[in-house]
């Protein structure tokens, strides 16, 4: 017969053994849902980075139907009021949600312009309009002297410009471009150019065509680049032709009384239709959201588009 100690003894090792057992499958427990919960994050951070790339050909097809819309009703333009214009919202692609907005490039200033050579003339032009942005955007207009030496061909300094040989001062040092910009990022690489800065400048500015010269669609262009196209331009007379929108034809625009006399003067800039776009795409599944940016090039003819850039965070 046990004695009273030994069956104590006995009850104590066995919740012992119990209290370990259930440590034991809570761990378990746990671990478990922790690999779980990292497979389905892994899983879904797979699928919206794939649903982010499918995505542009979203914004290609909306592209492609506005142009053919267009052709169809035998017009040529391209405004606010077309159907790239409106933004998609939680449209189901696969097991996501897409949110898009197409943005016209050539309703923007193109940097690349700056790379003019050969026409001193031209490039004063050029220069005095980005110098006009700046001043309307409070920032330093000197800085454009930095870009035109970024882009431009040779080692000839601005006035408050930079070349090779001030970059080679640096640390990491490097090379002026002296080539068109291949992207907006590349602008932090440019003398004076902050990250606050070049917020300012993003809605405004763009690369592309990088080649440059492409006309300003006044269907699309932002108050402040209606203004810069020519020192005369104030800024009622662009939100005259900012409400005036949508025209169809660049005559159209003469009906702007205040602005006739000025844009037969400039016609040679600006135009109402565009033909590069860019698409801003966020794809959520589940818990994960990836946000991409593509540039697109539209052909005028069938409407498709190439893919001149692609970004995914």
């Amino acid at each position: 017969m046990r004695r009273p100690d030994e069956r104590g003894i006995a009850l104590l090792l066995t919740l012992l053994v119990l209290t370990i057992l259930v440590a034991l499958i809570l761990e378990f427990d746990a671990e478990a849902r922790r690999e779980y919960r990292d497979a389905a994050a892994f899983r879904d951070n797979f699928k919206a980075t794939v649903l982010a790339r499918a995505s542009v050909q979203a914004a290609r097809g909306v592209l492609q139907q506005d142009l053919l819309k267009d052709k169809q009703a035998g017009q040529s333009f391209d405004a606010p009021t077309d159907i790239w214009a409106l933004p998609i919202t939680n449209y189901v692609i696969g097991d996501g949600l897409l949110n898009a907005k197409i943005e016209d490039e050539l309703g923007k200033l193109n940097l690349n312009d700056l790379a003019i050579s050969g026409d001193e003339i031209a490039k004063g032009k050029k220069i005095q309009q980005f110098k006009r942005l700046f001043e309307l955007l409070q920032i330093n207009p000197d800085l454009v002297d930095a870009i035109v030496d970024w882009v431009d061909h040779d080692e000839n300094q601005e006035p408050s410009g930079a070349e090779s040989l001030y970059y080679q001062t640096l640390n990491p040092s490097y090379k002026a471009a002296n080539a068109p910009l291949q992207t907006l990022l590349e602008l932090r690489l440019i003398k004076g150019m902050t990250p606050e800065i070049i917020e300012k400048l993003s809605k405004l500015v763009t690369v592309y065509p990088q080649e440059g010269k492409a006309l300003v669609n006044l269907n699309t262009a932002d108050l402040l680049v209606i203004q810069t196209l020519d020192k005369h331009i104030t800024q009622s007379m662009a939100a005259a032709i900012v409400q005036g929108r949508p025209f169809k034809t660049k005559v159209d625009l003469d009906r702007v009384n205040s602005f006739q006399e000025i844009g037969q003067q400039i016609r040679s800039l600006y135009d109402v239709k565009s033909d590069f776009f860019l698409a801003r795409l966020t794809v959520s599944v589940n818990e994960v959201t990836r946000n991409a940016t593509v540039v697109l090039r539209r052909d005028q003819n069938n409407g498709t588009s190439s893919v001149l850039y692609y970004r995914v965070l």
